[in-house]
């Protein structure tokens, strides 16, 4: 049953990105056509700034409809996954307990990280073009930690993959 769910939304999923896709190239390619030939005859300092406004629109469907997908898709993902641990858990108790575990290791890789994480605010050349508060800055800092870890560990198991073959 959950198995057909997955597929029937994997569909509707691919064919909501290709109707947007379809949209996107018969509206905005017209729109952006049109933009473009009303900019002919304007001086160069105003051309760039029309540019640029029609920049920021013409990709704005496709744009805000891929957020939106892929926000839907990481929800029903995470979703669908919790609902299978759960009916695997009350069906048989025994088969909880890898995925346990490792939820148990990302919310440990996440502490880590996150206790390991500084809430300074950088100073970069344009810094002051971005809106970093101390809890962004955090937040960035505890995923990059994350990835170091998961990176280092994957290194480590690499490592120690191949020495295992060369001593077998």
């Amino acid at each position: 049953m959950l198995d057909k769910i997955i597929k029937i939304v994997g569909w509707a999923v691919i064919g909501a990105a290709a109707l947007i896709a379809i949209l996107f190239f018969v509206k905005d390619a017209n729109m952006l056509e049109e933009a473009l030939a009303t900019m002919t005859d304007m001086p160069a300092d105003m051309k760039i700034l029309e540019v640029e406004k029609t920049a920021d629109s013409w990709g704005a469907l496709v744009l805000n409809a891929s957020i939106v997908l892929l926000i839907l898709c990481a929800v029903m993902a995470v979703g669908f996954a919790i609902y299978k641990f759960v009916v695997d858990a009350i069906d048989n108790p025994k088969s909880a307990i890898k995925p346990a575990v490792a939820i148990g290791a990302i919310a440990l890789l996440v502490g880590v990280s996150y206790s390991l994480a500084s809430d300074a605010i950088p100073e970069f050349l344009g810094a002051a073009n971005f809106d970093i508060t101390e809890s962004v800055s955090r937040n960035v800092e505890t995923s990059m930690i994350g990835m170091y870890i998961l990176l280092g560990i994957t290194v480590v198991a690499l490592v120690y993959t191949e020495l295992s073959r060369i001593w077998r």
